[in-house]
């Protein structure tokens, strides 16, 4: 439980020995996090071993790591804080923070407080609820290909993945590689046609 449900408040901090919270968040509700968080192209979670108190979940798609991010867990007493980490982005703040534009998204933005309600679901032991994530920090102005994604999975319009041609889906960029595909292979492909063969 949280420590606010004994009088104080401090988000983060949780009325849990150290070895018991690390438990609880080795079983946190990952699946509950990506099916309410996802963003329409497939995406994979794996999580390391905890290493000091700490686990660091890894999210891959097309077999490439589009995103990690860390709890490290630290004990104050009988209770345990927790504390979220995440990589920079070379351009300024960090990954998925709610100012990055990505193409291709795995996640919603911002991610912080979608980590914060998985730890708080898994110290509290109950699956993950997006509701209870603050309306101001459940989106961002830079979801719009995140809502194009998921709508057109959702619909089964459309399919999206990392290696899609910039403003197509699956299907048409694959129709477009199969066309450049044919130009290349055809030597005569963009060449005049000669008469003399009786071709025209």
């Amino acid at each position: 439980m949280l420590l606010a449900g004994c009088g104080r408040s401090e988000p983060g901090v949780y009325a849990v020995p150290l070895a018991e919270a690390l438990q609880r968040l080795k079983k946190a509700d990952v699946d509950g996090f990506r099916m309410a968080r996802q963003c329409g192209i497939l995406i994979h979670f794996a999580s390391d071993s905890p290493k000091d108190n700490a686990i660091t979940w890894r999210v891959s798609s097309s077999g490439r790591e589009v995103l990690r991010f860390t709890v490290k867990l630290m004990a104050e007493g009988n209770a345990t804080r927790a504390r979220i980490e995440v990589p920079a982005e070379p351009k300024g703040g960090e990954m998925y923070d709610g100012s990055q534009f990505y193409p291709r998204p795995a996640l919603h933005q911002p991610l912080r407080p979608a980590v914060q309600e998985l730890i708080d679901a898994a110290m509290e032991q109950r699956p993950f609820d997006v509701m209870r994530i603050p309306d101001e920090e459940r989106g961002s102005p830079n979801n719009g290909p995140c809502q194009v994604q998921r709508g057109g999975l959702e619909n089964g319009s459309s399919r999206f993945g990392l290696d899609d041609k910039p403003g197509y889906d699956s299907r048409s960029s694959q129709q477009m590689r199969e066309v450049e595909d044919y130009g290349r292979d055809d030597t005569s492909y963009g060449q005049p046609m000669d008469d003399t063969q009786g071709s025209w």
